[in-house]
């Protein structure tokens, strides 16, 4: 049965989201993209609207959601920005107030139709979430509030036990510490570790917290590799009602960061495979990603699978407002660069996967 798909959009969001510091001017591209190929529809849009700070303080501290959503100029330092992040790589923006509130906004508002929808033929996408690092109590990497969990909590609150995918770059820090201690949510991290690597966690594993650690260079085949070895059985063991998944593009060989190697269409494989092999209500959420283009074409190109349009005839990138941002590709969706791996080496031989496999088993 063809699955039924629905997107978060919101204008007011995507301005605001496009001033994070992080990634000014990536949403824009994003839902430029989407439009492009014409991909949201009066059937699959999913209105966003601001919250109660009641809702908020549902999981965060109410003293710092208090000090975040503070009016302030963003040159302005107050006494509690260090105690709660606000500084480094999370100072305040313009309009941070209410991006923060949208966020938070966004993945309870897909959380909502996901559960009402009551299908387990349903998948939810929000490419506005996914801010994984943030704390209860503290910003952090680039995360202002953990919408992600707030989703989480709400799924959880509507029945049964919820599994949490985080196929970032980065270690979902603030999704395990969240959890740590539940026996329905279940975590399951696939990420670049190494020593100094951002946020230096993510190496143990636990019952219910499992952590896959990669080195550099981790491949397509090798990602789909832990996908059907290690996280598949995982999901089978759980059972869970509800699957969340952090698709953050920071992996992607033509990201900056440069650590991993996986293509688009790698990528995109992965997410159609999850959604192929397990009947129960999924959620993608976004994430990092700082090659903005390439993070659009990518989001851009999984929403356009699970909505089996024929992205086999994507070229020449439609006219649109965000056009002349892909003039250096060419203005083609698919280039050199991001078609086919760069040669860097996979330090992630099958050794190492098949003892990484073992560990998570034998706990």
């Amino acid at each position: 049965m063809e699955r039924k798909v629905f997107i978060t959009l919101s204008n007011s969001l995507t301005a605001y989201a496009d001033n994070l510091p992080s990634n000014e001017g990536r949403q824009s591209l994003i839902v430029s993209l989407h439009k492009a190929y014409k991909l949201y529809t009066q059937e699959n849009v999913v209105a966003i609207s601001p919250i109660s700070i009641k809702e908020l303080t549902n999981y965060h501290d109410s003293e710092f959601i208090n000090h975040l959503l503070k009016d302030r100029d963003i040159d302005e330092k107050l006494k509690d920005d260090e105690r709660f992040g606000l500084m480094h790589d999370c100072y305040p923006f313009t309009n941070m107030k209410e991006y923060i509130t949208l966020v938070a906004s966004s993945s309870l508002s897909i959380a909502s139709t996901v559960i009402e929808y009551g299908n387990e033929n349903i998948i939810g996408i929000n490419w506005y979430g996914g801010r994984h690092h943030c704390q209860r109590a503290k910003c952090a990497g680039f995360c202002y509030i953990n919408d992600i969990v707030l989703c989480i909590n709400k799924l959880r609150r509507s029945s049964g036990t919820v599994f949490y995918l985080d196929l970032d770059l980065h270690h979902g820090d603030g999704i395990e510490n969240a959890f740590k201690f539940s026996k329905k949510i279940i975590t399951c991290s696939i990420h670049r570790y190494d020593v100094g690597f951002y946020p230096g966690t993510g190496k143990e594993s636990s019952e219910g917290a499992y952590n896959i650690p990669t080195k550099k260079g981790l491949n397509d085949d090798n990602m789909m590799w832990i996908i059907n070895k290690i996280v598949s059985p995982l999901i089978k063991k759980f059972n869970p009602k509800y699957l969340v998944i952090q698709v953050g593009c920071d992996g992607l060989h033509s990201d900056k960061y440069k650590e991993w190697n996986l293509t688009i269409e790698g990528y995109s494989n992965i997410i159609q495979k999850i959604a192929e092999t397990f009947k129960i209500p999924i959620i993608l959420l976004g994430g990092g990603g700082y090659n903005h283009t390439e993070v659009a074409k990518c989001w851009t190109y999984i929403t356009g699978k699970l909505l089996n349009k024929d992205t086999n005839s994507w070229d020449i990138i439609p006219e649109h407002t965000k056009l002349d941002s892909y003039e250096e590709d060419g203005f083609r969706f698919w280039t050199d660069e991001n078609s086919s791996p760069r040669g860097m080496r996979d330090e992630n031989d099958i050794q190492y996967l098949k003892e990484l496999k073992e560990y998570i088993f034998n706990l």
